[in-house]
């Protein structure tokens, strides 16, 4: 799961551990929920737009990550999975680090965050794509 788009939607909670398929299917129907509600980061010129953005996207993210977390998969996938929310885990940290760099005007702090949300985006998504998600493993 990137923070490229996205609702939340109440899909995939509950309901004991899932065989594969399941588990990805109602994976990426969360997934597929937060892109339909979240902002894509914009080419942003002030320290107000990539905050704006923060606020807005960030609560959806973290709330679509609560349900994945919740959904039990099968135990051969459970490895991957621990990797693969944990990167999610570093995504919202690297955003939430953004936007308070942003709100001090911390150029050095939104750089560094910039790069470290592009590392942990990036290892969410390869971890997804192994898993065999579609829609989470997109960038």
């Amino acid at each position: 799961m990137t923070l490229t788009a996205g609702a939340v939607a109440l899909v995939g909670c509950g309901g004991g551990t899932l065989s594969h398929g399941g588990f990805v299917k109602r994976a990426d129907a969360i997934c597929s929920a937060y892109r339909a509600g979240a902002q894509p980061l914009p080419k942003a010129r002030t320290y107000e737009q990539v905050a704006s953005y923060v606020d807005r996207n960030l609560p959806l993210y973290e709330a679509a990550l609560r349900k994945l977390e919740a959904l039990q998969p099968p135990a051969e996938d459970k490895s991957q999975v621990k990797q693969w929310l944990a990167a999610d885990r570093r995504v919202a940290g690297a955003v939430r680090t953004l936007g308070r760099a942003a709100l001090n005007h911390n150029f050095p702090g939104v750089t560094a965050a910039t790069t470290r949300l592009q590392v942990a985006t990036l290892e969410s998504s390869r971890a997804a794509s192994q898993l065999g998600l579609q829609v989470c493993g997109k960038l």
